[in-house]
């Protein structure tokens, strides 16, 4: 199954935002023994496991990957209304179903058979995280530009806080809706499915950029 989601973030706020968003997703995907703890982004808590170092060091590498990308990126224009380009980039979050597969293939003379063994994996869960940047203020020196820069400064956060709390009720809400499709649990491990954590999943040549209005995504955010 595949469940999609749209994060809508300040530039500045990237790495954390998106760290929270991952191991919320992780904390509901994992099945075995953890020592569970919290963090907080923007005043809301998000869950994580205490104990898996390796998980964390691999989120923090993609979160780490992608906020350089966004941060060798153009400065996007500051004015929301007019602004029609919207950088979009894809973060994915795969969990496989890792099968042993049996054969006996027949050998010489007398059809004496040898066995062999192969692996065999497959995605049974995919989240796509849609990476939505909000637009950049831009830096001037008069008095009523500070104003407006330090406006849109405070709305990029209030923006940014509702689609952070928007994103973990949307994976609490599917974690807990669709269960039947997670294949049989055979191992005591806190992490009993492999995984994998990808950036740049998009290979149609598409611009990372979206023609579409502002707007429309902070409309949906903030109904």
């Amino acid at each position: 199954m595949e469940f999609v989601l749209d994060l809508v973030i300040d530039r500045s706020l990237i790495k954390e935002g998106l760290k929270g968003i991952i191991w919320t997703i992780f904390f509901h995907r994992l099945f075995g023994p953890i020592t569970p703890g919290t963090e907080e982004f923007l005043d809301t808590t998000y869950p994580i496991a205490n104990d898996m170092t390796e998980l964390n060091s691999l989120i923090e590498d993609k979160v780490n990957h992608l906020a350089k990308k966004a941060e060798n990126l153009e400065s996007v224009e500051s004015n929301i209304e007019n602004n029609e380009r919207v950088f979009v980039e894809h973060m994915t979050v795969r969990f496989y179903d890792k099968k042993v597969t049996k054969s006996k293939k027949k050998i010489g003379w007398f059809g004496q058979g040898r066995s062999s063994e192969t692996d065999d994996i497959n995605p049974w869960e995919t989240w796509v995280i849609k990476v939505k940047l909000l637009p950049v203020p831009e830096a001037k020196k008069d008095s009523r530009s500070d104003k407006k820069e330090s406006s849109l400064m405070e709305e990029n956060q209030n923006i940014t806080s509702a689609s952070f709390r928007s994103n973990l009720k949307k994976i609490i809400d599917i974690s807990d809706a669709h269960k039947d499709h997670i294949p049989p649990i055979t191992s005591s491990e806190s992490s009993p499915f492999p995984y994998s954590i990808d950036t740049n999943i998009d290979d149609s040549g598409s611009s990372p950029y979206e023609q579409e209005s502002w707007g429309k995504y902070i409309k949906k955010i903030l109904d």
